[in-house]
């Protein structure tokens, strides 16, 4: 992904999310997956902060995270990752297949990191170095918005989020507007200092390539994967794209 594309620090990213709730609420999800798999060696992609990396390592025997932008690398391995068994790497979609040589057991790649790669050709180059990188018989899991007109429409506008660090509050919220090719999401924060006043306002946008359910089936298929899963939820039933507003995808090489 271009780096114009997600502009976000990742002091100010950890703490928009509820990290302990959100591992504990998926953990089971990939548990199962490792388990049922066998999985020994995994590769996460837009490993971001590292959170999912450390939580990984508890079940496999060794993680590679990779992540276009060094400074949530330089992040994650000094403020996240305590395994010794996860590799970090700074890396994206564009050259991780050059710089890696290995192929893994099963490759991870959460959060929206595919769409915020923009362009359906980006998307479908990035599903082909994925599956080549997939050792016969493994498995990938991404998981990404319900990118169906009528669902972004009703959830245009996130519940904001608060935080506290270093003495301010800082205000979270999030803004969609769908478009068919391309989807915006405004990421807003409002900071406040100690004196309750607002100190700064961010105003941060990136474009989702608008990843419809028949498209994304149409090109990894295309990609050569043999079967493909959708789960809404927390992966814990078939996903519907008039109820579900996030979708896991389980390709499988």
């Amino acid at each position: 992904m271009k780096e114009s594309n997600f502009e976000y620090t990742p002091e100010l990213y950890v703490i928009q999310v509820n990290w302990p709730q959100r591992l504990e609420r998926e953990k089971p999800f990939f548990e199962k997956i490792v388990n049922s798999g066998n999985i020994k060696k995994m590769l996460d992609i837009g490993c971001g902060t590292g959170h999912h990396a450390q939580m990984f390592s508890g079940m496999v025997e060794s993680v590679t995270a990779i992540d276009p932008y060094k400074d949530m690398i330089d992040f994650a391995g000094t403020n996240i990752i305590t395994s010794g068994n996860v590799r970090l790497i700074n890396a994206g979609f564009e050259d991780f297949s050059s710089i890696i040589n290995e192929n893994f057991d099963m490759i991870t790649c959460l959060g929206n990191t595919l769409p915020l790669l923009e362009s359906k050709r980006n998307v479908k180059l990035a599903l082909k170095n994925t599956r080549k990188k997939l050792k016969k018989g493994g498995i990938a899991v991404f998981q990404f918005l319900n990118f169906e007109p009528q669902m972004i429409e009703s959830n245009r506008y996130y519940q904001p989020k608060i935080a506290k660090k270093d003495g301010k509050t800082y205000i979270f919220m999030k803004h969609f507007e769908y478009g068919k090719v391309k989807t915006r999401a405004d990421f807003i924060i409002i900071e406040i200092n100690g004196k309750e006043n607002i100190s700064h306002f961010y105003n941060r946008s990136s474009l989702f390539c608008t990843l419809r359910q028949d498209t994304f089936l149409k090109m990894a298929y295309n990609s050569g994967f043999k079967k493909i899963e959708l789960l809404g939820g927390n992966g814990e039933e078939e996903f519907d794209r008039k109820k579900h507003i996030s979708l896991y995808a389980l390709l499988y090489n």
